[in-house]
């Protein structure tokens, strides 16, 4: 892979060992509000406003002045201090304008601590510099039809073993929660689930006892794009189901360039673009997860205070998309497709109505044989009349999906087309499916003739639709803007 060879840090890792200079909580709480203001943070002329404010707050809206005493002249060029004199002192006496007074008996920690209002936005600035060094982000160009995309991104395996080194509480290991009256089992959320449990298994029998699955659940939403201007990109974001304490929730720990629609209105225009984007997220995933993979067949051991060592078996137990990003991370086809569903081989003809039900699931490994062929073919010739097998037969496109390398998803249990979550926020929320649950309730009562369904009363009914989603931990929440951020440690 020749884009691992070319990623670098985005800052040098000795930054991160510099002390922060917000080492107050005011002057912390102060600034934060500077990079997320607006999601994506306030401008430079906004920032200068902003300290100002701070600086009237201060001293109650009294106005003042950096120097010497109100009147004094300004020195000439000649007689001017030193930079490295004038600069190097970090504290700062502010005068008065009214009486001259100083202003160390009055004034607040921005006044104290830093030079000129431009120190504060430069401290700012450093504050990022240093969190993105601490956090090890890093950059990979990735080179796509002639065109460099940029991918940042943290190291998927670091991330997963620092978040859990820091969680408070930590499950290793589910277990079934019991049985219904009526004879079926129950289940909470992930980690009691029929996936994670046959994971749990495949990892006892591999690494023995002293084992747990460390549960990551993918995140990918391309219609959360920055708008920043400088860059086009969208979030690819990490939950672990083991850690229990709830203070860490989505982890941003990529951000994947986004590819858009052709200008040309050709079909080699289409062609390309469909190419690169495909291309790209890919080779985007395929940097992110290349610790990950190794780690996910080997295991890597774990130290926990008063516990032994424990080897933690990273597997991904869920892939959170709206439908055409699912298809999109296990290379099928979006549209003009005659296999519509990411799980099974139902018609498009038949799908939805009584002939499509119980239609065969998906073979992991003959999608995937398949598309590694379709693969080789393009690498070798681009023609589009040599890959048509492989959209008539599994409706996929000439990629090899990434995920496929991680332990479990295409070995053992294959899970990688039954990790597939619907996402909340497209599926029920703004979808269709949440037409249909608002008429779900007058349904039951006409087709039960007034009794209760299967699954109990109409609350209850609405509870086992809901199960999918509480599985994953959290609720999407619709948002106009994009949330684009990085946590901060200071």
């Amino acid at each position: 892979m020749p884009e691992a060879g070319k990623t670098r840090r985005l800052v040098l890792a000795s930054v991160a060992q510099r002390p922060s200079v917000l080492d107050t909580p005011f002057l912390r709480e102060a600034l934060k509000f500077a990079p997320s203001a607006g999601v994506s943070g306030l401008s430079q002329a906004d920032k200068m406003a902003y300290v100002t404010v701070l600086l009237l707050a201060e001293r109650r809206g009294r106005s003042r002045r950096l120097g010497g005493h109100h009147g004094s002249r300004r020195p000439r060029d000649g007689h001017r201090q030193p930079d490295a004199e004038r600069l190097g002192r970090r504290h700062v006496s502010f005068v008065d304008d009214l009486d001259g007074s100083s202003s160390n008996e009055d004034g607040g920690e921005i006044s104290r601590d830093f030079l000129i209002q431009t120190s504060i936005v430069a401290a700012e600035r450093g504050e990022k510099r240093r969190v993105l060094a601490k956090l090890c982000w890093k950059e990979t160009p990735i080179d796509v039809e002639g065109i460099t995309y940029l991918f940042f991104s943290r190291d998927l395996l670091h991330t997963v073993l620092e978040l859990l080194n820091n969680a408070g509480n930590v499950q290793f290991w589910g277990e079934e929660c019991g049985v219904e009256p009526d004879g079926s089992r129950m289940r909470a959320e992930i980690m009691d689930s029929d996936l994670f449990l046959a994971e749990q298994a495949t990892v006892f029998r591999w690494h023995g006892r002293l084992s747990f699955a460390l549960g990551v659940q993918l995140l990918v939403d391309e219609a959360v794009v920055s708008w920043s201007g400088a860059h086009y990109i969208y979030p690819f974001r990490i939950r672990i189901v083991n850690i229990r304490d709830r203070t860490v929730q989505l982890v941003t720990v990529g951000f994947i360039p986004h590819v858009g629609k052709p200008i040309a209105r050709t079909a080699a225009a289409r062609r390309r673009a469909s190419t690169s984007r495909n291309a790209v997220l890919q080779r985007c995933l395929a940097v992110i997860l290349r610790h990950f993979v190794d780690a996910s067949q080997t295991g890597v051991g774990v130290d926990f205070p008063g516990q032994q060592t424990l080897t933690a078996v990273p597997r991904v137990v869920g892939l959170v998309a709206d439908q055409l990003g699912e298809r999109v991370m296990v290379c099928l086809m979006g549209n003009s497709c005659e296999l519509c569903c990411s799980h099974c081989v139902v018609r498009r003809g038949v799908a939805g109505g009584r002939e499509g039900v119980g239609a065969a699931a998906r073979d992991v490994s003959s999608l995937l044989d398949a598309e590694l062929e379709a693969a080789i073919i393009r690498d070798r010739d681009p023609r589009l009349s040599l890959r048509k097998q492989l959209g008539a037969e599994h409706s996929a496109v000439a990629f090899l999906p990434a995920l496929g390398a991680v332990w479990g998803l295409a070995t053992d249990n294959k899970q990688l087309l039954d990790n597939i979550y619907f996402d909340v926020l497209h599926v029920w929320k703004l979808g269709v499916v949440r037409m249909v649950a608002q008429r779900f309730p007058s349904f039951l009562r006409v087709a039960c003739a007034g009794k209760d369904a299967r699954l109990g009363p109409v609350a209850d009914s609405l509870k086992a639709l809901n199960l999918r989603a509480w599985e994953q931990g959290h609720l999407f929440v619709p948002s106009p803007t994009p949330q684009g951020y990085v946590c901060l440690f200071f």
